[in-house]
């Protein structure tokens, strides 16, 4: 378990009413970042696998050992080789989530594209459910792969708003270089998807009357090249890398902007949690569900630019706004963890009566 997609179903596991549902997980390997999550009243299984491919075997075996009632699974592979079992499990409801746009996928393994583009026409109409964090992940069923989805609902990221604002009532100390600078935020893995690399180089064109940061939470592959291309473009006085955090919420709600310069996401939990800091954004028209988002939320808090000219003439619009205290939130309540874990009881109320 180690990204976002495993995050949400902890989340979504652990917030579940226990009076009705009885959760267990059951992964492929015993290792990862996020175990220390899960509840540790929730019964945890382990196939103690190291390649996913060896561990079909025996998820049968803990699947006929377990016998769930509802069977739910995340993450594309995982989803294929669930549907693959389900004629194994006929009293067994079947739900797979879906957090990104089919299109992703493909481009991610073009050479499988063929076999994955048959998995998901005919893997996906066994599921008893799909769910998706955004409408623009169910389009794409129906765009990219000309499939059908009437069992396909919509399920919104659940947002911990207690864990978010832990440190509410922390006062912050201000510098006389943050009340005079703009100070913009992100934060996501280090990879071409996240578009950071796209910024920096456009950045140079950016006209501001103040001095400016930019902070950039996360660790990936693409570190020393963004590193250089800070340096290429003499910006190392104007962007840091300062690595992950367990808390990154408090410096989100002391910048003035959130920036999102994504090539491609599902639906972008950290716009969310900048939402729930209380900070607008900006973020490319690529960012998943990104307009959904915008349309719900209080008017000039989610800026959506449709290339990178744009997304510069917005920061351009940000002035310093130094707080010592948590900004009231912005998040609307239909994001929020109790009205998601509301949702997803119900969708699982309505698989179980119609098994």
């Amino acid at each position: 378990m180690a990204g976002g997609a495993e995050r949400v179903m902890i989340t979504l596991m652990n917030g579940i009413d226990r009076g009705r549902f009885a959760p267990e997980f059951l992964t492929v390997s015993n290792e990862g970042s996020l175990k220390d999550l899960i509840d540790p009243s929730i019964p945890f299984h382990s196939l103690d696998c190291s390649r996913f491919s060896k561990s079909v075997p025996k998820l049968y075996r803990a699947l006929k050992a377990i016998k769930p009632d509802i069977v739910i699974s995340t993450m594309t592979h995982m989803n294929f080789f669930v549907l693959l079992l389900r004629s194994f499990f006929p009293a067994t409801r079947f739900i797979v989530r879906e957090a990104i746009t089919p299109d992703f996928i493909l481009q991610e393994h073009p050479r499988l594209a063929p076999f994955i583009k048959t998995a998901y026409r005919q893997l996906y109409k066994r599921a008893d459910l799909v769910i998706s964090p955004a409408q623009i992940i169910i389009d794409g069923f129906k765009k990219d792969l000309n499939m059908a989805y009437k069992n396909y609902v919509v399920l919104p990221n659940p947002v911990d708003m207690a864990n978010i604002r832990q440190s509410e009532n922390e006062k912050f100390e201000m510098g006389e270089n943050r009340r005079r600078a703009v100070h913009y935020i992100s934060a996501g893995r280090l990879h071409p998807q996240k578009g950071f690399d796209a910024l920096i180089k456009a950045l140079p064109e950016l006209k501001l009357p103040y001095d400016w940061h930019w902070t950039i939470w996360g660790e990936g592959p693409e570190r020393e090249r963004l590193e250089r291309l800070i340096q290429a473009h003499d910006l190392q006085d104007n962007i840091s890398l300062p690595g992950l955090s367990d808390n990154p919420w408090r410096y989100f709600t002391q910048a003035d902007c959130f920036l999102m310069p994504s090539r491609w996401e599902g639906l972008p939990n950290v716009i969310l949690e900048a939402l729930a800091c209380g900070i607008p954004s900006i973020a490319t028209h690529s960012s998943g569900g990104i307009a959904e988002i915008a349309a719900v939320a209080p008017q000039g808090y989610v800026n959506v630019a449709k290339d990178m000219d744009e997304f510069l003439r917005e920061m351009e619009k940000i002035k310093p706004d130094p707080v010592e205290h948590f900004r009231e939130s912005k998040l609307p309540s239909f994001f929020k963890q109790e009205a998601v874990f509301e949702r997803f009881e119900e969708d699982l109320q309505k698989v179980s009566t119609n098994a």
